[in-house]
């Protein structure tokens, strides 16, 4: 599965799935170096500690300059760890956008009425620079999955899908993917600064306008599951409806 969630996995999945249940593997060994990077500042920290209890009040001026050497080392090793996990959201999204938009584009090959309310256009200059009929037809579909997916976030993308025939999704998850959602957008286009918007959307976050948001290792972890919990459910509805999407490196269910 391509995150850690309660729903339960398909034996099958689609070559969408797999792509990026590699791509989450991948974020997850950054995920595993930030820890690593905190248990060493915690290592370094307690070492510190036990060093001024043992000096007492007799600091010379060594010690004090080896001590501003420290906090400003630690400041600036936790400040590339909250970086390094606030951009790791990022790349989820990211992640997440990907499969879907590859999905309903292999989808729309098998399924062509999934598309029979697009309006998609070829220009001119795609016609006759095509090499054949089904290099275009790819673009096209590669067009209108794009719109699908730009046409609003987790919560539009839900109740479309649900009008599709998708089942099972829980109540609440919309609201928590559309955390997600915000805080990357936060990421990157207020440099992590909570804004007005962010904060009047997601009042659960207890935060300030202004406010730098912070995202550690335990709440990135708790992000996978509502994510998990999207794609597995997802990609079994597509799986039942166009059994050919089915990727060849997995099984296919057993009727």
């Amino acid at each position: 599965m391509c995150a850690k969630s309660s729903t339960p996995m398909s034996a099958s999945h689609t070559k969408a799935w797999l792509a990026c249940k590699q791509n989450l593997e991948s974020i997850s060994h950054m995920v595993y170096m930030g820890g690593r990077e905190m248990r060493l500042v915690k290592a370094e920290t307690i070492r510190v500690t036990n060093f001024l209890r043992k000096k007492g009040s007799n600091w010379s001026k060594a010690d004090i300059a080896k001590l501003e050497r420290f906090s400003q080392t630690l400041e600036s090793r936790i400040d590339r760890y909250m970086t390094a996990s606030s951009w790791q959201v990022v790349m989820l999204v990211t992640c997440v956008e990907a499969y879907l938009q590859d999905l309903l584009s292999a989808a729309a090959r098998v399924g062509p009425e999934l598309m029979s309310e697009s309006q998609q256009l070829a220009p001119y200059a795609d016609v006759i620079t095509a090499t054949s009929l089904d290099e275009l037809a790819n673009d096209l579909r590669a067009r209108w999955a794009r719109g699908w997916l730009s046409d609003g976030g987790p919560t539009r993308w839900i109740s479309r899908l649900e009008k599709m025939g998708v089942r099972g999704f829980p109540s609440d998850l919309a609201p928590r993917l559309e955390l997600i959602w915000g805080i990357r957008h936060v990421i990157v286009h207020a440099a992590g600064i909570a804004t007005k918007d962010f904060v009047k959307r997601h009042p659960e976050v207890n935060t300030a306008v202004g406010n730098r948001l912070r995202v550690n290792s335990r709440s990135f972890k708790a992000f996978l599951a509502p994510v998990g919990s999207f794609i597995e459910l997802t990609d079994t509805y597509f799986l039942t409806r166009f059994p050919s999407l089915v990727d060849p490196g997995t099984p296919k269910a057993s009727k």
